[in-house]
């Protein structure tokens, strides 16, 4: 028996693509994998990304991702401090610490309102530590006292951020944690302030140099998962949401298909 014969093309999938648009359906990826897979997978297997083929169909690709990002933009300014801290209270205390995994929307924005997960949470009345003691996890032992003492003992050339991030990325992301961000851990270190701006010098985050980041990150085989991010390269991740509304749809920007980040094991572990 002759295998069956596939239906899709690079022209019907064109087609198909502009019959959406005239009828006004909006083909952003996160809407067209949801109500449209069997076309968006298609276009997967005849074009690199969803970008391509909706290019492809003689569409203006950018400004469809232009109108996503307004939108994303329209929800976060929907998060305010007072509603951060009721959401935070609906959470089960021992559920609390993984907050940056279970519910993306609420960490994010208690991160944006109040500077850090941490502070936070000492606002909707916890005990940071207590938290993480209950949720067993495996950072109870990064102390703030800990995290100065191995700060001290570092070479002051070695605390950039590119240096940290790539040489000793376990402190960075546990600094970050306790202290709201890495130049808040270097003062408490007791560092020059010269040198804590040092550390950061030429690190303001434009759309241009996240996209450069992730881009490298991910040519280089690095990981680019948003579970991960958020424990590993938090300072990214989060200018990442600022400037794009989601975590996917700045990957989205830098070129690459969020769905073939979550198909590859590789950047998941």
């Amino acid at each position: 028996m002759s295998p069956k014969k596939s239906r899709w093309n690079r022209e019907k999938i064109a087609a198909e693509i502009k019959q959406l648009s005239d009828k006004g359906v909006r083909l952003t990826v996160k809407n067209v994998s949801r109500e449209h897979s069997a076309l968006y997978s298609a276009a997967l297997r005849y074009y690199r990304s969803w970008g391509d083929a909706v290019k492809a169909a003689g569409i203006d690709y950018d400004s469809i991702k232009k109108e996503s990002r307004r939108e994303a933009v329209k929800k976060i300014t929907k998060w305010d401090r007072a509603r951060v801290l009721a959401e935070v209270k609906k959470v089960p205390f021992d559920k609390l610490w993984y907050v940056y995994k279970n519910n993306v929307a609420l960490h994010s924005a208690a991160r944006r309102e109040f500077g850090s997960w941490r502070k936070a949470l000492e606002a909707a009345g916890y005990d940071y530590d207590e938290v993480n003691k209950a949720a067993g996890t495996r950072y109870t032992s990064w102390t703030r006292e800990k995290i100065v003492k191995m700060i001290c003992e570092l070479p002051p050339d070695r605390l950039s951020y590119g240096n940290m991030t790539k040489e000793n990325l376990l402190l960075y992301s546990a600094a970050y944690r306790r202290f709201g961000n890495w130049q808040n851990a270097l003062r408490a270190a007791g560092l020059p302030e010269e040198l804590v701006k040092k550390s950061f010098k030429n690190r303001k985050w434009t759309p241009e140099r996240i996209i450069e980041e992730i881009q490298e990150r991910y040519h280089s085989g690095g990981k680019l998962a948003s579970g991960y991010m958020q424990r590993h390269d938090p300072s990214l991740f989060s200018a990442a949401f600022r400037r794009f509304g989601s975590w996917g749809e700045a990957i989205g920007a830098a070129g690459i298909e969020y769905k073939t980040i979550l198909r590859n094991k590789a950047h998941t572990r």
